[in-house]
């Protein structure tokens, strides 16, 4: 899938996302949120996902933290204002970048945010320039996922962490109706593909990542999905009336099939939503008795 593909379905559902996620909040996150005991409301929920990130990434104020694929900052601007570290967001869409940098300097971290127009698979960056590499549903993006973990080895300083929350296979289809399924999720979201847990589990020991963790969090994000499932049946007749009008594009029929998909996907069993997490450790040399 290429990179204007993915540009152009962000740029175009970008409003459409806001109205569902962080409309009249201060998330401004456009992924799927944790509902952990006493959460009332999704907004919570999509700070809840920020908090566990960073919890477990044990990220400190020292820190300096790349969010790859950092949509409109919403995940950059609660880090810089709840922990106070460095964030620099990257990501391939001009207007996410310029609505990024709008809300930081609303929020007052403009100094301790930085938006850039950069692949997360080749960032130009430095080796070793980042304490932590921080990653919410944007690797599915990437047509394979080694090739993120790779740039992401490069990336992080020795001692380095990694966390990547995201979608998962829990298993390959097993007929014709699941893996239609798959292909109207990742279609309609513009996903080349769904890797198996075990699959990206094995790419970060390939790649070199140490201590690696896994949480499924599929439980916490099944009521987000369940109402993204009960308004896509509303809206998805809709969308196609107006794509045949010409009004809108196939771009938000598809993503109104895909919002149908991503429920029944984890229902059957095909599909699941995880954290991993991963360090880049200090290697010890043996011959000269030091940490390198």
């Amino acid at each position: 899938m290429s990179l204007s593909t993915i540009r152009q379905y962000y740029d175009y559902t970008q409003p459409f996302y806001e109205s569902f996620y962080y409309k009249n909040s201060k998330s401004y996150a456009l992924h799927y949120g944790f509902w952990e005991k006493g959460t009332k409301t999704r907004d919570e929920t999509l700070l809840n996902t920020n908090q566990f990130l960073a919890s477990k990434a044990k990220i400190a104020k020292k820190d300096t933290v790349l969010d790859a694929g950092c949509g409109v900052g919403g995940s950059s601007i609660w880090l810089a204002k709840n922990v106070g570290a460095k964030v620099i967001g990257i990501t391939i869409s001009e207007k996410q970048v310029q609505k990024a940098k709008e809300l930081a300097k609303e929020n007052k971290v403009e100094k301790n945010t930085e938006f850039l127009l950069k692949n997360y698979l080749k960032t130009g960056f430095q080796k070793e320039s980042f304490d932590v590499v921080w990653a919410i549903e944007s690797v599915c993006h990437s047509e394979d996922k080694a090739d993120f973990l790779k740039e992401a080895f490069r990336l992080l300083k020795k001692g380095g962490r990694l966390v990547v929350a995201d979608g998962f296979l829990r298993r390959s289809p097993q007929n014709k109706k699941e893996g239609q399924l798959l292909t109207d999720f990742c279609e309609g979201l513009a996903v080349p593909n769904l890797v198996k847990i075990e699959g990206f589990k094995k790419s970060l020991e390939k790649t070199g990542f140490k201590n690696t963790v896994y949480w499924d969090k599929t439980n916490e994000v099944r009521p987000t999905s369940k109402k993204l499932y009960k308004m896509c049946r509303r809206s998805y007749p809709i969308a196609k009336i107006t794509e045949k009008l010409k009004i809108t594009q196939n771009i938000l029929t598809k993503n109104n099939l895909a919002g149908l998909a991503q429920y029944e996907v984890v229902e059957c069993g095909l599909a699941c939503y995880g954290v991993f997490y991963a360090e880049k450790v200090k290697t010890i040399k043996k011959d000269a008795g030091m940490i390198s």
